[in-house]
């Protein structure tokens, strides 16, 4: 019955996460237009860096731009792709690959950015055209922010199972949670900060390979205040076969117990963002115990409205609801191979390290498509 209970009791937290997202928020009104810099590192992403740059030239905010591309030494077509936009990016190359993200970007950001906001997103997003206007518009009312980010190419049943993720944990849990905590994650695919506040912190944390699980702990240890927007969606590439979710996946979670390691990182976000992550482990659970008893239907129960919730909050088209199933088997499943697959490598002394989810290309180049109505 403990189990029972506690089984219970994590799907009354989730199921209140949700609720809480569809509480009213006030919008400010956009009155000042700071300059910004959109900056974005990409590794051998030759077939969707134009689409990405498309996107940032493409915004309706009326302050000044300016995008930076910091090519991680690309051994692809990426400098021959980026020609045609010359005048209109920075395209800065580096001459040898770096370890993780931050160390390359650290030294960009040091001596290369104008703007009062960074902007940092990933080489797969499709940016909607009030991107940058929505970002600034959050940063009037705290120091950091992320925004939705939702996978846009169902084309495997792992990339169906991360997109269902995307819609409960990236996108609904998120504004669950600020709401809650008055706090937000931020996200490597989407996140704004200002300047002054980064150079305060001392840019990028480097101790982990997660650099934006490192900024949201260190910005929330030092009292700023941070954020999230909800009022603009960017596609991303989710993967689409079992060996590229261990790939990220192992990435993330190692990220996350290094973050563990190096901070203080026991705080009522991140226990919350913890009961949240489980939702599937959950629901997988109880699902199986019911003919043990009757009553493991409650959590089981619970934790299908969340999801529920979570799609008909994020307008999800109808389709897509016929995802939540697969989504409850094989999540806690491939999450388990990941946490197995950290354990082997460190046994095995590999370690984890920063590689090209598809192992030629850091991303696929899916063609992205809304699975959502807003």
């Amino acid at each position: 019955m403990i189990f029972l209970w506690l089984l219970t009791g994590i799907a009354i937290i989730n199921l209140v996460t949700a609720l809480m997202a569809f509480k009213k928020r006030k919008v400010a009104p956009l009155k000042e237009h700071p300059d910004i810099t959109i900056i974005c590192r990409t590794w051998d992403d030759d077939h969707v860096v134009g689409r990405f740059i498309d996107g940032c030239l493409n915004q309706d905010y009326r302050g000044k731009i300016q995008i930076i591309l910091a090519d991680d030494a690309s051994q692809d077509a990426t400098s021959e792709v980026v020609k045609k936009y010359k005048g209109k990016i920075e395209y800065i190359r580096a001459v040898k690959h770096h370890k993780w993200k931050a160390l390359f970007l650290n030294k960009i950001i040091k001596t290369r950015v104008k703007g009062e906001i960074l902007i940092n997103t990933d080489i797969d997003a499709v940016l909607p055209r009030n991107y940058v206007t929505e970002m600034v518009r959050s940063l009037q009312n705290c120091d950091a922010v992320s925004s939705t980010c939702i996978g846009g190419n169902p084309d495997t049943i792992i990339s169906k199972v991360r997109i269902i993720e995307d819609l409960w944990f990236f996108a609904t849990s998120m504004v669950g949670r600020a709401v809650i905590t008055r706090r937000s994650a931020i996200y490597g695919g989407s996140h704004a900060i200002w300047m002054k506040v980064l150079k305060a912190i001392n840019y990028y944390g480097t101790k982990t390979m997660t650099e934006d699980a490192e900024l949201a702990v260190i910005l929330h240890q030092k009292g700023y205040k941070t954020c999230f927007s909800d009022r603009t969606v960017v596609l991303l590439e989710d993967v689409v076969s079992l060996s590229h979710f261990l790939n990220e996946r192992k990435r993330w979670l190692y990220g996350l117990f290094s973050v563990s390691k190096y901070y203080r990182v026991f705080q009522p976000y991140n226990l919350l963002a913890g009961f949240n992550s489980i939702l599937s482990g959950v629901a997988l659970i109880s699902a199986a115990l019911i003919t043990v008893t009757p009553l493991f239907v409650i959590p089981f129960g619970l934790s299908l409205v969340t999801l529920l919730l979570s799609l008909f909050r994020e307008k999800a088209k109808p389709y897509v609801y016929s995802w939540i199933p697969i989504y409850i088997l094989l999540d806690p499943i491939l999450e388990c191979m990941a946490l197995l697959g950290i354990i082997i490598d460190s046994t095995l002394g590999k370690g984890v390290k920063w590689i090209k989810v598809s192992g030629s290309k850091y991303h696929v180049g899916s063609h992205l498509i809304s699975v959502f109505k807003r």
